[in-house]
């Protein structure tokens, strides 16, 4: 058994309900498919619990126990053991990291600390400047009143100052749980849930919390106990006026060091260097602003020429003065020693340390850095560890390593100030033609039965990430999706024509996962780039892709004159391929304002256009299309036909993704038909087609198609369960469509354990207004008033088809 499955199991015994379920499965002869259908659980969620992947909740364990005839026996096994008081004690999470090695003692600053303790009540929070100190303090006080509270110290990085996103309180709280000894299996999925177990668990104990990095009050809230004992420690650029005025927190402010403090933290990098030179020890120190940060990278720059008198290095120091008005605070301060850092490197550290600031931000991969630099990923690699030793750079992952905003901002300036333009600019292409080449390798891998021309690309010096199996591609288009975004619009900036073929080139994925928030600006660059670079296909391409994003915006209009100009530049090009994509978006857009005879002409205009073009994908996506408005008309059996022949043809070429999506299109037509057996197994389909190739977004939305449909039909325990599985996929992720998708979900959830009716269960019923922002597949088979749904809306069987740059 892996550790994953150790951690997991419900464990009674000589046997755990993974072994159980799968002893009485095999007794009774029945398949994974068989027991699906007869306790109305997913196959694929039957496999993690055989495997031990998964813990069944209570109604999961019955629902399987019944079907299975066990007798209780597995309910038993699916019962975790009462949390008894020896049992807590014996979970004492120690999670502090290792307190900042040479770290000086601040001794006004202990003073106001330990009164902060003796006087707190239940907060002590430490704002100040950046680089001012205050994770390096906090966690060295931590270390030292640790001992005062016995049940343990609970630590987290709540990114509120950071190039990553926001840390979720809801994913914080998950974590802290489980170190607090409860199972995954006890874990609500809502925010509000997981806090009040988590105030229960911290009841009557003496904890401590630190939270580094917070970006305001209510991103702490939730994290704080709600019985005296324990204690939570919050950092953050934010004076956190909030937790003071409602929370009762002590703020604790803290300055740059006094000269004494600095001069001893200098010592203890630089040793009798500073003792030997006082003079040059404190013109650094003043020079870097007083600034822990600043000094600490002063000072490890020092160390690494012992040789060189250290007054030299102040002289440079004074020579490099701040370069803007922001002379008088911090961030002039860490400039100038950043600079003086920057001066002292050899030419080729420079240079990467200079092109690395030309990067959208995030994180950089090695491969980035090479196109970046134009040297190979090894060399990359030892440049890249060359700048992390001298901390211009950290490393997060094997092959990942992100730069400081604020000396990423210098980067830039010393790029702009010291390199000529065409030189950035190449530099700049070199990582838009790599993100070009495997944003094509994964779309190819992804939609493989699309046609697509070449690129064109130089790939005699180009490194491009290789995937080998759809899931990889999934992966990596989900963590570069916002990167890509940012790198359109950096290379906008630059006025750098090429990248207007960049969403172009992910266009399937950009359709398929709508993070229009994202997106849409980035749009509206590349296509500005498309017109001064006079790429009359790029342009229709963007064109076509924001009508794409205004229907799902509900900007129908805006979407149609989009199209018409994408049709007007397609039909000059003789691009029928394209043609065809145009007509497939103005039936679209026509669907969505109930003109059902209009729409159907745009999809059988696009079927002829895809026919002439010998493009048979294109062909079934506008089949696919012409499905959705036939239902429209209330002729369910002519579309079932249609939707059937295009799942053929997608099944045959290998098309996953197209396949799954077909899946939910055929599941949402037997939902409005009635036949809801029917749909669920459609579902279940798709579930099983998106499992396989990781597609997590699509797994999410299935699972909340199919709790809308048990709840449609009555079936509060199954929809209870399968709401559950979309807001747990969708944990952690910040994009916002995803984000929106699990608030609802929780929303759906919290409606339904108060017994609340979620609307009419009438096959042609429309749910509330409150939900109308849900992704939709649904075929309504009406022939009233239309429906406002686009069964395309995040599992479509693709974009509507255009032609390849």
């Amino acid at each position: 058994m892996n550790s994953r499955q150790r951690k997991t199991d419900v464990h009674t015994g000589a046997s755990t309900f993974a072994q159980k379920l799968h002893e009485l499965r095999d007794r009774k002869g029945m398949s994974l498919s068989e027991l699906s259908g007869a306790a109305n659980v997913s196959k694929s969620h039957l496999g993690n619990l055989e495997q031990g992947i998964r813990s069944p909740s209570p109604e999961i364990a019955e629902a399987i126990d019944n079907a299975l005839e066990a007798r209780g026996d597995l309910i038993a096994l699916a019962v975790p053991r009462p949390r008894t008081q020896l049992s807590r004690e014996r979970v004492r999470p120690a999670q502090l990291p290792a307190a900042l090695r040479g770290f000086v003692a601040r001794n006004d600053l202990l003073e106001q600390a330990d009164a902060g303790l003796a006087a707190h009540e239940g907060v002590i929070a430490f704002d100040g400047t950046a680089g001012v100190g205050k994770t390096a303090f906090t966690i060295s006080w931590a270390h030292r009143i640790a001992h005062e509270f016995p049940d343990g110290v609970l630590f987290t990085d709540l990114r509120g100052y950071s190039p990553d996103p926001l840390e979720d309180p809801c994913v914080v709280l998950g974590r802290f749980l489980r170190a607090l000894g409860a199972s995954p299996a006890d874990i609500p999925n809502d925010l509000d849930g997981r806090a009040a177990l988590y105030r229960t668990l911290l009841d009557g104990t003496r904890t401590l919390i630190v939270l580094d990095n917070a970006a305001d009050a209510d991103q702490i809230r939730p994290l704080l106990p709600g019985a005296p004992g324990s204690l939570v420690l919050v950092t953050s650029r934010n004076r956190l006026s909030g937790a003071v005025v409602r929370d009762g927190a002590v703020r604790i402010t803290l300055h740059p060091m006094a000269e004494t403090e600095a001069h001893d933290l200098l010592r203890g990098l630089l040793g009798s260097r500073v003792d030997a030179d006082p003079q040059a020890a404190r013109l650094i120190a003043e020079r870097a602003g007083w600034l822990p940060l600043a000094l600490r990278i002063a000072g490890e720059r020092a160390s690494l020429l012992p040789t060189v008198p250290l007054r030299k290095f102040a002289d440079e120091l004074t020579r490099h003065q701040p370069l803007d008005v922001l002379a008088a605070d911090e961030t002039s301060a860490i400039r100038t020693v950043l600079s003086w850092s920057h001066n002292a490197l050899p030419q080729d550290m420079a240079t990467t340390f200079q092109l690395l600031g030309l990067h959208p931000g995030g994180h950089i991969r090695i491969e980035a850095a090479a196109a970046l630099i134009d040297c190979s990923p090894r060399q990359a690699q030892g440049h890249l560890s060359a700048l992390a030793a001298v901390h211009l750079v950290e490393q997060t992952a094997t092959d990942h390593f992100v730069m400081h905003d604020l000396v990423r901002a210098y980067a830039l300036e010393q790029a702009r100030e010291l390199n000529p333009a065409q030189h950035n600019i190449a530099a700049l292409t070199r990582l838009i033609d790599l993100y070009l080449s495997t944003g094509e390798a994964a779309i190819r891998m992804l939609w493989p039965s699309r046609p697509r021309r070449p690129l064109g690309l130089d790939r005699r010096r180009m490194t491009t990430l290789t995937f080998h199996q759809p899931a990889d591609a999934v992966r990596w288009l989900e963590s570069e999706l916002q990167l890509l975004a940012n790198l359109v619009r950096c290379g906008a900036r630059w006025s750098i024509t090429s990248v207007a073929y960049l969403p172009v080139t992910i266009n399937e994925m950009l359709f398929h996962r709508r993070a229009w928030s994202w997106w849409i600006p980035a749009l509206r660059d590349a296509l500005t780039m498309a017109r001064l670079g006079g790429h009359r296909d790029a342009e229709a391409w963007l064109l076509e892709t924001l009508g794409d994003a205004g229907i799902d915006e509900s900007d129908v209009a805006g979407s149609l004159a989009h199209y018409h100009q994408a049709l007007r530049i397609r039909t000059e090009l003789g691009d029928l391929s394209g043609v065809a994509a145009c007509h497939v978006g103005l039936g679209r857009a026509h669907l969505h304002l109930g003109e059902l005879d209009t729409a159907v002409e745009h999809h059988e205009t696009a079927r002829t256009a895809s026919a002439q073009a010998h493009d048979p994908w294109q062909f079934a996506v506008a089949t696919a299309h012409i499905a959705s408005a036939i239902a429209a008309q209330g002729d369910n059996a002519k579309a079932r036909s249609l939707l059937l022949d295009v799942q053929a043809t997608f099944d045959e070429a290998g098309d996953l993704m197209s396949s799954g999506c077909t899946s939910t299109l055929l599941a949402g037509l037997a939902e409005a038909c009635g036949e809801r057996d029917l749909a669920l197994q459609h579902y279940d389909s798709a579930l099983h087609t998106f499992s396989t190739v990781c597609d997590v977004w699509s797994q999410a939305h299935v699972h909340s198609r199919i709790g809308d449909l048990h709840a449609s039909r009555g079936d509060q325990r199954a929809a209870h369960r399968a709401w559950s599985a979309s807001a747990e996929l969708l944990s952690g992720n910040t994009e916002p469509t995803a984000t929106v998708l699990r608030q609802q979900m929780i929303s759906s959830l919290e409606e339904d354990q108060e017994c609340t009716p979620r609307w009419p269960t009438s096959p042609t019923s429309q749910a509330p207004s409150t939900q109308t922002t849900r992704p939709s597949n649904e075929l309504h088979a009406t022939t009233a008033e239309p429906s406002t749904n686009d069964p395309s809306r995040s599992c479509s069987p693709g974009t509507p088809p255009t032609s390849a740059p």
